[in-house]
């Protein structure tokens, strides 16, 4: 068997390459597929993300499947790996259906980065068992509490704006510059070893 020889050009091009790619990873863990959330309840909503991604701020919108209009929840919610990764969203008097989404995006550039299964909303007074429900009892009293209400209406803005932090855009620029920086440097060097 002969060793297997890269030449260094190629090498270095593709070792650039994968320094580069974005580890993206984001799901929604809570609301599960075909769980309910209760109207007049707290309900946790909860997400998991990937930590080299680049995604530093996110919102949170709601959605139907079979009628028009958004519910926007939540603008600018941090998404650092030192923040909260889930938020109590208190229902009233949203109307009840089987098929609703979360969506967690970038509004400013309509950007989705990801989208919950499709889960019920029920009356509080409706007697289902579920693993996905959550009593006001068992509410995280350490993460903020948003509280969403009525139809969805488009012409409403956010239900909540949360503070961004002041290095978010510095962090992600900072992260892609020093990329391309590397990336520019050794197409240089792969240039000029070529020439000679």
């Amino acid at each position: 068997m002969f060793p297997l020889r890269v030449p260094l050009p190629l090498f270095l091009s593709l070792f650039t390459l994968a320094s580069c790619v974005s580890h993206s990873y984001f799901v929604v863990k809570e609301p599960q597929g075909n769980g309910q959330w209760y109207n007049d309840a707290v309900n946790i909503l909860t997400w998991e993300k990937g930590v080299w991604d680049g995604i530093t701020e996110f919102d949170i919108e709601m959605t139907r499947l079979s009628e028009d209009g958004v519910t926007y929840i939540a603008y600018n919610v941090q998404a650092y790996p030192s923040s909260a990764s889930s938020l109590n969203i208190y229902l009233q008097d949203v109307p009840t259906g089987d098929d609703y989404y979360i969506v967690l995006m970038n509004s400013t550039h309509g950007v989705r980065h990801c989208l919950s299964a499709m889960f019920s909303i029920v009356n509080a007074s409706t007697d289902v068992t579920s693993s996905s429900s959550v009593s006001a009892s068992s509410t995280d009293t350490s993460i903020p509490t948003v509280t969403v209400s009525g139809s969805p209406d488009p012409t409403k803005g956010f239900v909540t704006t949360f503070a961004s932090r002041a290095s978010s855009v510095v962090w992600a620029v900072a992260r892609a510059q020093v990329c391309g920086g590397v990336a520019v440097v050794v197409g240089v060097l792969v240039g000029a070893l070529l020439v000679l």
